[in-house]
């Protein structure tokens, strides 16, 4: 009889640890289960359901870039930046003179990570992107410091975005790459380091179009690191300043620096007749590209980003 009640005993614990653990639970799978917010909700409504891209916004050690300055962002300040993208990137991509209500379909990226610090490199220099992700994940930084009444913040974090999304495309709608790395072939760099060097460089200049660039070819810093930064670089000025703003890195491009050397002033010359040949190249190369693999006329579209951009700022 003993022995039977022994027995009882054991099955009665048996049943009531199945009924206490779930197929979620955290010894199996070291997952926490949290929350469901308001942010979720809109997450799901905004971002999920109609374009497949989830948003992870919760800190994850498996995920979160390491040795930077990356940490967790402020809640209240995701759905602050979300709004933004959503706007400024999604939005316009299907309007029906642009891209169409379709087009995001089977290109967006999957996941979007969200950071509340910087995105330094090993050398202090702020990127981008981040450089050890695929095309199909977006990582967005600066989000504690996001105001969308801040021309300049909206202004970077566009910038970031256009950049990566355009590195999706050219994964989905391969480039000619061989003939497009020839034009600036000598002049892209290993490292941010030759960046790091340049005195005086601002964090508007570091994300903007820049002289020192625009001098060797090149809209931006970051253009100037890989032939495929070089051209998201180009999608991503051209859909985030003004055709005005275009013409006049063309300008700055073409217009030698000075020196009473007449050898010297040469080289100069020369310098700046092959800078404006690469930077212009390039960029009809970048408008043909996405007007024959894209479907967009990339111009166009341009007026329409920019002019969304400023009433997005102004609201």
């Amino acid at each position: 009889m003993k022995n039977k009640y022994i027995f009882l005993f054991f099955i009665t614990l048996l049943s009531c640890s199945k009924e206490n653990l779930s197929n979620n639970s955290v010894i199996d799978s070291n997952i926490i289960k949290r929350q469901y917010t308001e942010l979720d909700t809109y997450i799901t409504n905004e971002f999920i359901n109609p374009y497949g891209i989830s948003v992870e916004y919760r800190w994850n050690n498996n995920t979160a870039p390491k040795g930077n300055y990356a940490y967790p962002p402020e809640t209240d300040k995701v759905q602050e930046v979300l709004k933004a993208i959503k706007y400024l990137w999604l939005e316009t991509y299907t309007l029906s003179n642009i891209g169409g209500s379709d087009f995001m379909k089977g290109k967006n990226p999957i996941k979007i990570y969200m950071y509340g610090g910087k995105n330094l490199d090993s050398n202090g220099v702020e990127l981008i992107s981040n450089p050890n992700s695929g095309a199909i994940e977006m990582h967005l930084y600066n989000i504690n410091e996001f105001n969308p009444k801040n021309a300049t913040q909206v202004y970077i974090l566009m910038r970031s975005v256009h950049h990566q999304f355009a590195k999706r495309l050219l994964e989905l709608f391969p480039y000619n790459r061989d003939k497009f790395v020839t034009i600036s072939q000598k002049k892209y760099i290993s490292s941010t380091e030759e960046i790091k060097q340049i005195s005086g460089l601002t964090r508007s200049e570091l994300f903007g179009i820049e002289s020192y660039a625009n001098k060797r070819g090149f809209f931006t810093q970051h253009s100037r690191l890989s032939a495929e930064d070089d051209f998201a670089e180009i999608i991503s000025v051209m859909l985030t300043n003004s055709q005005k703003e275009v013409e006049q890195a063309f300008t700055t491009a073409q217009t030698p620096d000075t020196d009473s050397n007449p050898e010297v002033q040469q080289h100069y010359n020369q310098e700046a007749k092959e800078a404006y040949a690469e930077i212009t190249q390039k960029q009809a190369m970048v408008t043909d590209y996405f007007k024959k693999e894209i479907k967009i006329n990339l111009t166009r579209m341009q007026t329409i980003s920019v002019q969304r951009i400023k009433a997005y700022i102004n609201q």
